[in-house]
Formats: structure tokens, sequence, C-alpha cells
């Protein structure tokens, strides 16, 4: 056998052995104070979160995720360090634990939290300071013309033309801004505001017909259904349902926008309460819980189904089993007309399209896509997609040429998907190119324009080519807010409550004019009818008139 003590290679082995010891020992060792672990800690924990964070470049809210994990690790072992491994006296120790514990309880009691932003960053205000809720109580409180619905005889017909915004994202359920002529030199003449003032919580959008804009709000413990006069922002009747939902991370209050469909209007609220009110004077006609209806429970964010109306069909993503995910109820008195499917509830709402002939429903639930017959409610095909939240919100979008563009955040992506029919059987299969993540749709809806798909990637704006599967441009940080598309331009609702105006070129990113609308986290989509933009969150509403000057008056 060798003897180690001689061996050369030992030798020079033992004083390396030596000083690693000697470096752990200082690390870890009860002497002083060694203050390179909490800096390795730190800086381990920092070269992780940069490696996160340039794999997921393309994925803001993974982004913010990835740093509240890292964190979750680099706070507790620095904990450890300072109790266990720092060697400095025990009173020190617990002085500055005491001392971290009360820097966390000042900023508590001095700080609430408003929510979170679209990619999950929290919102504080400071505690004394009023509430957006209070303000909007203390508002209606102060109002004259409040006025409760009644029972009296019918009222007058309501009657929705080609220049009204009936339902959720205006007439053809796509974002798609017609015969509305507007100018557009705000940044020199920033376009006039007709009204402003608080609202009730929630991520509810206006359907307006005529001079009558409907809405849904939570004020106090009350969830309601409220109209008002489009010119003036004045509270023409209000509908109350004692019922509230809340979210920590989403926000409270109801999520879907009324649709007015032959003078009636259909209203789903965050806990599943579907109203049929009169539109002219708010009185009920019919009420049905869609969630015990379907014996599911409310979904995580609210049921956000905007109800889709057809011929004498009011249709909702229910998400319950046993064949009860979707539901049919007759639009005149209520009645469940069919009932289909056992989906898990998604937040998009019901798209029409016809595939083969056959009039179908595009139903995006969390975990897929499927086409339901619309005569019967069956469901036809199935397409999984599903995310690592299993929260799809946005609405598909069907092409002209008949294929079905989907997209979700949360580090998903898009598709482009084909339906056929072979054999009695139906299938919906990817066509042209595999799974793209270069635009993701997170809550904001998409917009097409010649062939070309524009909207929200995350939080920045960009143009999609889904013939190609390619990004064209990627530009314009407006956070997680809406669009709408006004002849050649793109008016986006930001996040912050600006709006902007964007050349829809599939060749160049272009803003042309922005103004400060509203304050406040804003989700809703905007709404612009006659001319007249109508914007809110859940703070505030204000109506701003874009109409040419001649128009105007």
């Amino acid at each position: 056998m060798s003897d180690d003590k001689h061996d050369p290679e030992t030798q020079a082995a033992a004083p390396a052995r030596g000083r690693l010891s000697l470096w752990l020992a200082r690390l870890v060792g009860p002497g002083g104070g060694h203050w390179e672990v909490p800096v390795c800690i730190v800086l381990v924990g920092l070269a992780v979160l940069l490696y996160l964070w340039n794999r997921d470049s393309d994925d803001r809210s993974a982004q913010i995720v990835n740093a509240y994990y890292v964190g979750l690790w680099v706070v507790p072992l620095l904990a450890v360090w300072w109790m266990l491994f720092s060697g400095l006296q025990w009173t020190t120790r617990l002085l500055g634990l005491a001392g971290a514990a009360a820097v966390v309880v000042g900023l508590l009691v001095v700080f609430r939290l408003d929510g979170f932003t679209g990619d999950f960053i929290p919102i504080f205000s400071r505690r004394w300071s009023t509430t957006p809720e209070q303000r909007a109580v203390a508002y209606f409180g102060s109002q004259v013309r409040a006025v409760t619905p009644t029972s009296e005889g019918p009222a007058e017909p309501l009657v929705v033309t080609p220049d009204d915004w009936p339902q959720f994202r205006g007439p053809t359920r796509t974002g798609l801004v017609s015969n509305v002529e507007i100018r557009r030199d705000w940044n020199e003449n920033p376009p006039k505001m007709l009204w402003k003032h608080p609202v009730g919580r929630g991520w509810s959008s206006f359907a307006v017909v005529g001079n009558l804009a409907f809405t849904q709000e939570q004020r106090g413990e009350d969830e309601v259904v409220v109209c008002y006069d489009v010119h003036t922002g004045e509270q023409v009747w209000v509908h109350a349902d004692p019922v509230r939902f809340s979210n920590a991370m989403g926000g409270d209050g109801p999520r879907a926008t009324p649709t007015v469909f032959d003078s009636r209007l259909y209203a789903m609220g965050g806990t599943g309460v579907l109203n049929c009110l009169e539109p002219r004077t708010g009185k009920v006609l019919w009420t049905r819980d869609v969630v015990a209806d379907a014996g599911s429970s409310v979904a995580s964010f609210g049921m956000s189904t905007s109800p889709f109306i057809y011929d004498d069909l009011v249709v909702v993503n229910a998400g319950g089993g046993n064949d009860r995910g979707v539901i049919a109820y007759n639009r005149t008195d209520g009645e469940i007309m069919w009932a289909h499917g056992d989906r898990k509830v998604g937040y998009a709402s019901p798209v029409p399209a016809t595939f083969d002939g056959v009039r179908q429903l595009l139903i995006f639930g969390a975990l897929g896509l499927a086409g339901h017959d619309a005569q019967t409610g069956e469901e036809l095909w199935w397409f999984p997609w599903e995310n690592e939240t299993d929260n799809n919100c946005v609405d598909p979008i069907v092409l002209d040429d008949g294929t079905i563009f989907l997209s979700t955040g949360y580090g998903k992506g898009t598709v482009l998907l084909e339906v056929s029919r072979a054999g009695g059987k139906w299938a919906a299969q990817p066509v042209r190119w595999e799974t793209s993540k270069r635009f993701k749709l997170k809550i904001s809806g998409g917009l097409v324009k010649d062939g070309y798909v524009y909207g929200l990637d995350e939080n920045i704006l960009c143009c999609f080519d889904p013939a190609s599967g390619e990004q064209k441009w990627k530009r314009g940080r407006y956070g997680y807010g809406q669009v709408l598309l006004v002849d050649d331009e793109i008016l986006v609702s930001t996040e912050t409550g600006e709006v902007a105006l964007v050349e829809a070129n599939p060749e160049r990113y272009r803003e042309i004019a922005k103004f400060k609308a509203i304050e406040g986290k804003t989700w809703n989509h905007p709404v612009l009818c006659r001319g007249l933009l109508l914007v809110r969150n859940d703070e505030e509403a204000a109506c701003f008139d874009l109409r040419p000057e001649s128009n105007s008056k």
C-alpha cells in the first residue's frame, strides 16, 4: 500500500482541503458574523432569477411569478442563516428578527392591498385613504335620480339598430367598430369629456342602445345591474341582488357584460345570477341561478359569460358536470331548453360559427375548446388547450377562411384550428404551423384586420400573421388593457386608464395619439358607439366625445 503522507498529489491537495475546511468553518462557524453566506444566498438567488427572467422573456406574468418563487426561497434561507449560523449574539439575532417583523407589521398597518395588476404586481394604497368602493357609495348616495325598478305595466320597446352596441364587444362580438367617424387629433385637442363619476367594483363593460348604457357593478353587498343616460351619466334605474363575488387576485364584483335583445336585457353576475330585465325600467322578467342549475361551483375568478342570444335561446357557459356544462334558457321565460357538456368552466363567452353547414357554438372552457350544435346543444368535438393555471379567458376568433384562432396566456400561446367532419365524426386539428408562443392573449380580446390578428401579447401590443404563424411586430407597452378596431386604427384602452390610437399596419407600429381617460386599473372593454367613447374600471366611468367637430354639436 502507498503511504498517503508521502504521495505528492496528496501533499498538494492538503492545503486546498485545509483552505476549504477553514472557509466553510468561517461561513457557518460560531465565531463572529461572517457575511459571505447571505451574500452568496442573494447572489445565487439573483442568478437564478436572471436565468428565469431571460428564459421567460416573452411572458411577463411568468417573470413576475418567478420573482416571487425566488423570493420565497431567498428570504427564509437568509432568516435561517441569521438565526442559526450568523455567529452574532442571541440578543442581536432576536432584535434583528423583531425589527424585520416590526417593519412588515408597520407596512401592513400603513398600507392596504387593493389588488394586483395583470402581471401579478400588488397594488397598495394608504389605509387612511378613501377606497374606490367608499367613493362610489358616497357618490350614489348623493344622487337624486337613483330609481328603483317598478312593477308597473310594460314599457315602450327598446329597438336595437345597426348603430347600437347591444352586447359584449359590439354588434358582432368581435370588437369591430362600424359606421363611426371620429377625429384623431387627441394630442393637440383632447377629446371633450361629457361626464365622469365613481362606479361600483367589477370588470363588466357597457351595452349601449339609443341613449341608454347598461353595465354591472358591486355596491357594498349588492350586485347591481344599472342603466345610465349615455350623454349625462345619470342613473336611470338600478336593479340589485344581495350577492357579492370577491377574489383577492382578480378583484371583486361582476365580470360579464349585459346583452340587449328584442327589448330585453340579459345580465349574468359574478356568482351566476342570470337576470332578464326590461331595459327601460329594470323590471325583473325572470331570474335564474346558473351555478345551481348546473350543479357546479362559482369559478375561481367569477362567472364571466356575457350571455349570447340567438333564436329563442340565451346561452351561458355554466361549467357543470352531468351534461350541465353549457345551458340554453328560453329567452322569454327562463326555462331550460337544453344542457350539454361537462367541461370545467372558463372565462370566455360563447362564439357562434358555422362548419360544414352546421351552426355551432364555440365554448372555450378551462381545459380546452368545444364545438356544440347550436340547435340541440350536443358537443360535437373537443380540442384540449390548457395552461398551468386553467385560466382560458379570451374568446376564440373565427377567421374568414373558417379556421379558428385560439390564444391564451400563462405561457401557453396560440394555435390555428381547422374543424372538419368525416364519416359523421367531427374533429378539430391544428393546421399550417405548430403552436406559437409569440402571441398570447391573456385577458385582452383580439382583432382581425386584412387577415392579420392584433392584440395585447401579455402587456405589449402585437401584430401576428395567422397564415405563417409569425409575429410581425411587438411594440407599445399598454399593460393588460383592451382593444377595438376603428377603420384602420386600433383603439387601445390601457391598463392604467389611458386611451391610445395605433395604426393597424402589419409592416410597422405607429402610435397616432393618446390621452388620459380615467384613474385606476382598467381591465374593462371600452365601447365606441355613435362617436361616444365609454370607458370604465372598478373605480370610475367616463364618456368622451370623439366625433368630428361638425357632428358633435
